[in-house]
């Protein structure tokens, strides 16, 4: 029996020193090197970049503001480094590794009720098999702790390389050889990080989308307000100025009056607070036309666009 024990113990020992050695190479390898061409990726191996503004949010960062418009239209050079479905802690991670290596002027912040009830609105608020690269940096690591189940938080922070094998498919070696060897240039590269949503065919509708309103009501989730003030707080650290902005959402859209005033003011509240600049084009005249839209909250390539001008002119005097 006890040499059973012994041996079980040698076992699990050895099982724990591989796992952390091939960890370590794993998070080398991948640190400065990603297996697939995706946005954040994009934006994690950005390097030396110095801009007068960067937008970080969702979705409605992502595929609502078209950046090389805005940029002839200001005369600024920006970036944007928004990402479909991510909370306020995914965009603090981000924005964390991206001004490691980078430098922007001013940061442009979505602020909506999605950003601010993340876990209702976004299937997976935070991607933690992004930054597995980075889990045992201690700002990174926080992040991790608050944001997954403690059972999986604790496994990858003992066995290391179980983060890597739950997520191999983001974690590829064959794929990073390939990419490497290939060396591709991304569409990111042109669009400066904007991917426009160019089928204008597509609209999540029904009827009761477009002749009447929910009357859902806002609801807050203060995780992620507590990481919205981290955004704010990083930001002022490093002397970057926030500018807070509200896209528009289909004028026959999602919220009752009585809700829609309340986020309104909450944001606007935050804003005074922060003494930041918010501009609100929830409701956009222009814009309120099904044929702008691609569903209720985004709009499509002609929408954008349409946007990315109104967004310009507040702009062109802030930044």
């Amino acid at each position: 029996m006890k040499r059973f024990v012994t041996r079980s113990l040698l076992f699990l020992f050895l099982v724990y020193a591989l796992s952390t050695v091939l960890s370590w190479g794993y998070t080398a390898l991948f640190t400065d090197h990603k297996s697939d061409q995706s946005k954040k990726n994009w934006v994690l191996l950005r390097l030396g970049d110095s801009c007068d503004y960067a937008i970080l949010g969702s979705s409605r960062v992502f595929h609502m503001i078209n950046v090389p418009l805005l940029n002839k239209l200001t005369g600024k050079k920006g970036i944007n480094i928004g990402n479909a479905g991510s909370s306020y802690a995914d965009n603090y991670a981000l924005l964390i590794k991206y001004l490691e290596k980078n430098y922007i002027n001013t940061l442009v912040l979505n602020a909506d009720e999605f950003s601010f009830n993340s876990s209702k609105h976004y299937t997976y608020p935070f991607k933690d098999f992004q930054y597995m690269p980075y889990f045992f940096e201690d700002s990174i690591n926080l992040i991790y702790k608050e944001n997954v189940p403690a059972w999986k938080y604790y496994l990858w922070s003992t066995v290391s390389l179980s983060r890597y094998i739950e997520f191999n498919e983001y974690y590829d070696l064959g794929s990073l050889a390939w990419l490497t060897t290939q060396k591709p240039v991304s569409a990111y590269d042109k669009t400066l990080g904007t991917e426009l949503l160019t089928n204008l065919k597509y609209r999540k509708f029904k009827t009761a989308d477009t002749t009447g309103i929910h009357p859902e009501k806002f609801v807050l989730d203060k995780k992620d307000l507590r990481y919205f003030y981290k955004i704010i707080n990083l930001c002022k650290s490093k002397g970057i100025a926030v500018i807070l902005v509200t896209p528009p959402i289909y004028c026959k859209g999602m919220y009752a009056k009585e809700s829609r005033l309340k986020i309104t003011q909450f944001i606007e509240g935050l804003a005074k607070e922060q003494k930041l600049y918010y501009v609100n084009f929830y409701k956009v005249k222009k814009l309120c036309n099904v044929l702008y839209f691609r569903d209720l909250s985004h709009t499509n390539y002609w929408g954008t666009n349409i946007y990315t001008r109104y967004l310009a002119q507040e702009l062109k005097v802030r930044l």
